[in-house]
């Protein structure tokens, strides 16, 4: 999870709009396309054969490697042969619905599972025109602030119990000045920028957010412009805050790597982190790790979330049995146990009662909590424009851009996109 891939729609949409799908049958078997670690995927095998033996259902896996996953499903949306069941990154929904590639997962999905589900999982996995779930995960992400206690300590910082009791963004930033300051501490913050590579999410899904904070957002979701939004006077604010770390030099550079926070030396005293680092943190560092939820920038905290989520192909006819399959998979005890072990975001309520480090106060119960503060990245058919956009804009506006100029060339690049696709009916359609 450390790295999200960059959704590049256009593979897909040029294969749209997908309506039909040739000959394909209704079969004793259900196909399953899907990524991840070697963990996962041996946790998805050995739920297929258990759901197997249970139902005597076939389950044909077609794993796909993380890089070239985005090609091959466009390739088989191109070739109109979606598999029945395919495993997709939350930000590429829209474009999948939109396209008519996958379809309602309610009328399949056993209800009390939907009912199950945390706030932030059924915002991932709506759809915004029909608000129906086009999803479903036992799986989630969220942001935080990663802390070296004994830092913290030393410039008598307040320790936040909870999400509602986060730092201001004034807080946040009298902290970094009382960081800095200490003579073991090289950089005050590492937003993990060393992950902001080409082909990553990071600079749009750990920071997006912060808008939203502030009172402003990428885009308004009402209208699906970003002209008087993106480049609000909120969002500047917001955005004014990072400049200035980055200005005075608080911010850890790509150049230093990922491990300023935990390495021998402790060079940083709070990481912008992911949860699905935590384990390797804890490794390090043990007690001396804390997790702490993102700053309030004035609205309070917003947190990111969305991680692959598992939908139906719009065009399979075996739509129950995939429902059946993602119904079991989403309760097997032994599968859950399997997935825990990954240090897995839990996503419905249930699962996340077996998560003892999601559970336990002094370790990433904070996290879990987040999950009822997420928004989502905008589920729009123009969200490759729109997070390029972002990211663009953030990267010069830590390196010193003008941040009203940057915004504006943000918002315009976003919105020139939508108009030139006719606004991707029915969005922007009251």
């Amino acid at each position: 999870m450390k790295k999200l891939s960059l959704i590049i729609a256009a593979a897909l949409l040029a294969a749209s709009l997908f309506t039909s799908c040739g000959n394909k049958k209704a079969s004793d078997s259900i196909s399953i396309m899907f990524q991840g670690s070697d963990n996962e995927q041996a946790a998805i095998k050995g739920v297929a054969e258990r759901f197997t033996e249970k139902t005597g259902i076939k389950i044909e896996l077609l794993y796909t490697p993380h890089d070239s996953y985005t090609s091959k499903l466009a390739s088989f949306i191109k070739n109109k042969n979606v598999p029945d069941i395919i495993s997709i990154d939350g930000p590429v929904l829209a474009s999948l619905a939109w396209s008519g590639v996958i379809q309602s997962v309610e009328p399949y999905i056993d209800s009390a599972i939907i009912e199950d589900m945390t706030p932030s999982n059924v915002a991932q996995c709506t759809y915004p025109i029909d608000n129906k779930l086009y999803a479903i995960s036992y799986a989630d992400s969220t942001v935080l602030l990663y802390c070296n206690k004994t830092y913290l300590d030393k410039v008598g910082a307040r320790i936040p119990t909870s999400v509602e009791d986060a730092w201001t963004a004034d807080e946040f930033d009298d902290i970094l000045t009382k960081l800095a300051a200490l003579p073991e501490v090289t950089w005050p913050l590492d937003l993990m920028w060393a992950w902001n590579i080409a082909g990553s999410e990071w600079g749009t899904y750990a920071f997006y957010e912060c808008l939203v904070s502030g009172g402003s957002d990428i885009i308004n979701r009402d209208t699906w412009t970003a002209e008087g939004t993106l480049n609000s006077p909120e969002s500047a604010k917001v955005l004014s805050y990072f400049q200035k770390w980055g200005k005075n030099g608080w911010i850890v550079p790509k150049s230093a790597g990922e491990n300023t926070l935990y390495n021998d030396k402790r060079q940083t005293a709070i990481a912008w982190n992911g949860n699905w680092n935590y384990s390797t943190c804890r490794a390090s560092m043990g007690d001396d790790v804390i997790a702490l939820p993102l700053p309030n920038f004035g609205k309070g905290t917003r947190t990111p979330n969305a991680t692959w989520i598992w939908g139906i192909s719009a065009t399979t006819k075996n739509a129950e049995k995939a429902g059946q399959f993602l119904s079991f998979m989403m309760t097997e005890e032994k599968f859950l146990d399997d997935i825990k072990a990954t240090g897995t975001y839990p996503a419905l309520n249930k699962f996340a009662a077996r998560c003892e480090d999601y559970m336990d106060p002094a370790r990433m119960a904070i996290a879990y909590e987040q999950s009822n503060y997420a928004v989502s990245r905008p589920i729009h058919p123009a969200y490759p424009t729109i997070t390029l956009a972002f990211s663009d804009a953030f990267e010069a506006i830590l390196n010193g851009a003008n941040i009203d100029a940057e915004l504006s060339k943000a918002a315009k690049r976003i919105d020139e996109d939508i108009k030139d696709n006719d606004g991707y009916p029915p969005f922007g359609k009251k």
